[in-house]
């Protein structure tokens, strides 16, 4: 089976493309990555040894300025190249998780009628996701919220690294937080926790500033015993975080599903910019079932919610059971099933 993986160009999409990869390489798959030269997928395929093809592509906002008409003539010749690159090496099927690098990768897919599989990690479809699913082999989701937006698709939850779903069986808390911004960090988590610190006593904090805005950030917990503040976090040493931690604070992307796994409760500071707020959804997903308490960026006391949660074990415990239920543990190979029928079906 050839497979063309697609999405990004930030790491919530890129590396859960990369682990359903992974597993249907296993398995036989040939594996080739298209995307955009603008985002973090090639450098996350250099490493891994799969093979990548980019393109010129960016994120099309609005049409009304110069930089949106720019953005399209892009993503156009994308397509072309993406449709060029398909045509000659005939992919049996396409894996996409979304964002701007997709889009023309789907949009080539399409026209060659190359089957596609999609997978959407947040709650809200974003637009190449609400482009593209209609004439999707399948379509797959995270969130049960999804499931009103997307109503023919498939909640087979998210590919979370193999190394962290094997960490997560070795589950022991201690009074550790566990502070990570995304890929690409969070200003708002890096001048705010360290301050809320301050005011906590009795725990031990190991906050991921983002590797841009370590710098800037690098003395804000001077004098805090027990914070380690580094620029990004190792994965091995992120796995034993977790599986050690008592709670995490972090924006609301696809990390929520590696806080499932670990069954870790949160408290959540969505991006208020996120397209179509889909972090506040995302995070009120975790708050409806009791795993997690959702800050305003600038409005809520983050002392008070962290507190809340370090000193109730019995809420713990609850979030904890709320979380194993949400959780699909089995969600990458059932993604690499889905793909592999996909292709059957195009044999």
């Amino acid at each position: 089976m050839k497979l063309v993986l697609t999405g990004g160009g930030t790491g919530g999409h890129i590396y859960p493309a990369l682990e359903v990869g992974r597993l249907a390489a296993e398995r036989g798959a040939e594996l080739r990555y298209l995307g955009s030269l603008r985002g973090q997928e090639s450098k996350a395929c250099e490493r891994l040894g799969i093979p990548f093809e980019g393109f010129a592509s960016e994120p099309l906002w609005s049409l009304k300025t110069p930089a949106g008409w720019r953005a399209l003539i892009r993503l156009l010749r994308a397509s072309g190249g993406a449709k060029r690159s398909m045509r000659r090496d005939r992919p049996d099927v396409v894996f996409s998780t979304g964002g701007y690098s997709a889009a023309p990768v789907m949009a080539a897919a399409r026209s060659l009628g190359i089957p596609y599989v999609i997978h959407e990690g947040n709650s809200i479809p974003g637009r190449t996701m609400r482009m593209f699913a209609p004439k999707a082999t399948t379509v797959c989701c995270t969130f049960r919220t999804t499931l009103e937006h997307l109503p023919n698709a498939v909640r087979t939850g998210h590919p979370v690294r193999r190394e962290l779903r094997e960490a997560a069986q070795n589950r022991e808390e201690t009074p550790l937080v566990v502070v990570v911004g995304g890929s690409q960090g969070a200003r708002f988590l890096n001048e705010g926790v360290p301050q809320a610190a301050r005011s906590l006593s009795g725990l031990q904090w190991l906050h991921a500033t983002g590797p841009a805005q370590y710098d800037a950030f690098k003395d804000a917990a001077k004098g805090i015993e027990g914070y380690e503040l580094l620029p990004y976090i190792e994965a091995d040493r992120l796995s034993g975080a977790y599986a050690h931690a008592m709670l995490a604070v972090a924006r609301s992307g696809s990390t929520l599903a590696e806080f499932a796994a670990f069954r870790l409760p949160s408290v959540l500071v969505p991006l208020p910019t996120s397209a179509d707020d889909h972090q506040r959804h995302n995070a009120l997903e975790f708050v409806k079932i009791g795993a997690a308490t959702l800050c305003e960026q600038g409005k809520d006391d983050l002392a008070a919610a962290i507190r809340e949660w370090t000193s109730d074990e019995s809420k713990r415990l609850a979030a904890q059971t709320a979380l194993a239920e949400w959780d699909i543990p089995d969600a990458t190979s059932r993604l690499a099933t889905i793909i592999e029928e996909a292709a059957r079906k195009n044999a």
